[in-house]
């Protein structure tokens, strides 16, 4: 089975630079499966990238060994036109060697037709780092309900003191 999953998400990184839209991306938690994930996809007509601003809050409100990981998470398209409102995110994992951290993201404020940004929050995360990169990775729905992955390779989680 994972033979098979790394087989349809090779094919999809592969079909993405060709510039055809992307397969089902699968459900899955393996962190080489989420690592061969694309750098970017067209989807929905736009051939769009992902992003990451990470960090975790050591402020002096903090507990001593510092609040969960949090961020916010940046679909964009590479042209800089909008990204449609039909393209929505319903998961996303962040990948710290062979660790996974799933969680449903929360979209920030809400989208008109011209938002140039689709941006989305997570929230109570692991406490990796700081200083680590960790790679984070997008489910990617649109009205028709086909999915697509996408990655952002070598995020750093920051530290806010």
């Amino acid at each position: 089975m994972r033979a098979f999953l790394v087989g349809v998400t090779c094919a999809a990184a592969m079909m993405a630079g060709c510039g055809s839209d992307s397969p089902a991306a699968p459900d899955t938690d393996d962190p080489e499966t989420l690592k061969a994930a694309p750098l970017s996809v067209v989807f929905a007509g736009k051939t769009l990238v992902l992003s990451a601003s990470l960090w975790r809050d050591f402020q002096p409100i903090s507990p001593p060994d510092g609040k969960a990981l949090t961020g916010v998470l940046r679909v964009t398209a590479t042209d800089g036109s909008s990204v449609p409102s039909s393209v929505t995110a319903d998961a996303a994992w962040l990948i710290m060697g062979t660790q996974v951290w799933q969680t449903t993201p929360a979209e920030i404020g809400s989208r008109n037709g011209s938002a140039p940004v689709y941006e989305l929050a997570v929230r109570d995360g692991p406490k990796w780092g700081p200083g680590v990169s960790v790679d984070v990775v997008v489910r990617l729905r649109d009205g028709s309900g086909r999915t697509a992955l996408l990655r952002a390779a070598d995020q750093v989680i920051e530290r806010t003191d």
